[in-house]
């Protein structure tokens, strides 16, 4: 019985610690209910919604909202955001209702994730969804395990029978006619070493803060060859660490 009152109390504090009593018990209680649509989080102007049987989606929602690993107070006032690997579009949320009038092209290659995706920002402005794979070139792309958590679609390039599209930040830069990209949130399960392998020379310079998950552990070298090209393209850069993503500054911007 003490065992389960002080788990308990342990699963709470976060929620209490970030959104105080009242509001963090509300939230803690609703997110352990079997009733996961229309989350409402104080400070967040419509309601989120979870999948009922998918618990990375409660995962990602723990991560930017009360872990706070995507530090929302460094990003200065972005007019233009890219969201690659969007997954249920929780980052573009917490984005939104930060800055309001920034521009978002949100990108999401699985079909369920891109429902939720539609379904917790369609009450937004200003948000180009794009049910797509993010790589160097636009080619296309197929999942390599239909069965892998909605938080680690991982797909490689195939042409011939691939079902995905893929675009490139380059044309995504080109169609929006953007001058720069103001923050580039990049989590998508080790094809950043592909991303960063080639076809950079255009679109990197333009990106004033990238937030990036690294996933060495799928890609081998994939930090060896995106330190060797930020390196070759950003001469100076400020970066830290924010849980389990990189934040890095291009102070040539």
């Amino acid at each position: 019985m003490r065992k389960k009152i002080y788990l308990k109390i342990k699963n709470f504090l976060p929620y209490y610690n970030e959104y105080g009593l009242k509001e963090g018990y509300k939230l803690y209680k609703k997110l352990s209910s079997s009733d996961l649509s229309n989350i409402n989080v104080y400070g967040i102007k419509h309601p989120i919604h979870f999948r009922k049987n998918e618990n990375s989606d409660l995962e990602v929602f723990k991560q930017i909202f009360i872990e706070k690993q995507y530090l929302p107070h460094h990003y200065k006032n972005p007019k233009t955001i890219i969201d690659a690997g969007g997954n249920v579009g929780l980052f573009t949320v917490l984005m939104k209702n930060k800055f309001p009038d920034a521009k978002v092209v949100i990108i999401e290659p699985d079909s369920d994730n891109f429902m939720m995706i539609e379904k917790n920002l369609k009450n937004y402005a200003d948000i180009q969804l794009l049910n797509k794979g993010v790589w160097s070139s636009d080619v296309k792309l197929k999942i390599i395990d239909e069965d892998a958590s909605k938080w680690g679609i991982q797909v490689v390039e195939d042409n011939e029978n691939g079902k995905i599209e893929a675009v490139c930040i380059n044309t995504i830069i080109k169609e929006n006619n953007f001058d720069r990209i103001d923050v580039l949130k990049m989590d998508i399960e080790g094809s950043e070493k592909e991303v960063f392998s080639k076809n950079y020379e255009n679109w990197l310079p333009k990106v004033k803060i990238l937030v990036i998950e690294l996933h060495d552990s799928i890609q081998k070298d994939t930090s060896r060859i995106f330190f060797d090209t930020l390196n070759k393209m950003w001469p100076h850069y400020h970066l830290f660490v924010s849980g389990e993503n990189l934040v890095i500054e291009n102070l040539s911007v």
